[in-house]
């Protein structure tokens, strides 16, 4: 039995604490080594202590230049979990070090990059997994085999509605946050690309899209808080005839988990996808969903070591939600939410009446201006 796979981390903060949590945990049960630890801002001591407590995490290398630590390190897997802007870079870097990838999302800041990356990853020889944790949702693959095989007759449509709420300070955190671009460089964070990403992609994924289908997005995008980016929007992607309407916002009065909705002509179907539940009907009867959810770490570790295991968010599952991120980049900085339909709740923005405008929207696959909704009533405001 060969030597573990070494792994190492860029960004140790923010979600990256969670991988680094999680790195811990499978480097104690002796399934990998820590290599490094890369942030411009190192790791706190308790975390140090944590990697070092793990089999040969005496030697784990802890830096602040990605390409320097990586290529002394030569990792087998680097995990890319920094700003949307830096991860093309940075992967770039880790391909050119030998290492697989495991890339948090949205994977790239523009499909351009994302075509590029997927040639380089496929050039390199190597594979990467994009972090879109409901992926692995069992409850989310049984939703998409009761579709695949015909159980909830044609689908009319798939919805999704969140209802989030955010402080002001959640778009003061860093330089890119609520950014459509860092000077010459694009960004595209918003509610539809970051914060609801799973969302788009599990709407995606659920009805099987495939991975080089073209599709048709119509969208709806608008600011309270956000500097430029979206943090109240609703899209509505057509996937071969179906509507996927996405209407979310961070400005919710309550905070609500985000549901999706797949509406068949024999059924329906509520997925629950932060908690992986899984509730509905069919023509067959009511829905006992599997409980459970892959780790896409260990589901990458377990590809490494016998590649007749499929990954379960290849690079490539991926390029459906990059065409939804680019037609966001293209369409540029979203319109400021009229201050009529304004609220303060704290201190932070409300939008007006949109926890119940964003479930109305998944429930009849329509965008706001196709609903009374107070912003678009109101008189065109400029971007």
């Amino acid at each position: 039995m060969g030597a573990p796979p070494r792994v190492a981390l860029v960004g140790v903060h923010g979600f990256g604490r969670v991988h680094l949590d999680r790195l811990v945990r499978i480097a104690g049960e002796g399934r990998i080594a820590i290599a490094a630890l890369v942030d411009e801002r190192p790791p706190d001591a308790a975390s140090i202590d944590a990697v070092r407590a793990t089999a040969g995490g005496a030697g784990v290398v802890i830096g602040q230049d990605a390409a320097t630590v990586l290529t002394a390190t030569r990792p087998d897997v680097t995990i890319v979990s920094t700003p949307i802007h830096t991860h093309l870079p940075l992967a770039e870097q880790a391909l050119a070090a030998g290492s697989h990838l495991f890339l948090e999302k949205p994977p790239t800041a523009t499909l351009a990059g994302f075509d590029t990356l997927a040639a380089q990853v496929e050039l390199a020889g190597r594979v990467c997994q994009v972090g879109f944790q409901a992926f692995g949702s069992a409850a989310l693959d049984h939703a998409a085999g009761l579709i695949a095989r015909g159980e909830l007759g044609r689908i009319r449509g798939v919805g999704v509605h969140g209802a989030w709420v955010r402080e002001v300070s959640y778009f003061e955190r860093a330089p890119w946050a609520g950014r459509m671009r860092l000077g010459d460089t694009p960004v595209t964070d918003g509610a539809l690309t970051n914060a609801y990403a799973h969302a788009v992609a599990a709407a995606l994924r659920v009805l099987g899209t495939p991975d080089d289908v073209e599709l048709g997005v119509e969208l709806e995008r608008y600011r309270a808080m956000s500097p430029e980016g979206d943090d109240t929007a609703a899209a509505r992607i057509t996937v071969a005839g179906v509507p996927v309407v996405i209407a979310v916002t961070l400005c919710a009065r309550t905070a609500r988990d985000p549901v999706l909705v797949v509406h068949g002509e024999h059924g329906r179907l509520e997925l629950g996808y932060t908690a992986d539940r899984l509730t509905g009907h069919t023509s067959a009867g009511a829905v006992a969903a599997p409980a459970g959810r892959t780790d896409l770490l260990e589901n990458l570790l377990d590809h490494l070591a016998d590649p007749s295991i499929p990954l379960v968010s290849p690079l490539s599952a991926s390029r459906p939600f990059m065409q939804v991120l680019e037609a966001v980049r293209i369409d540029g900085p979203a319109r400021p939410v009229p201050a009529s339909a304004l609220t303060t709740d704290g201190g932070r923005p409300v939008v007006e009446g949109v926890d119940e405008i964003v479930r109305e929207c998944a429930e009849r696959l329509a965008l706001f201006s196709e609903l009374p909704a107070p912003w678009p009533a109101d008189q065109e405001v400029p971007r």
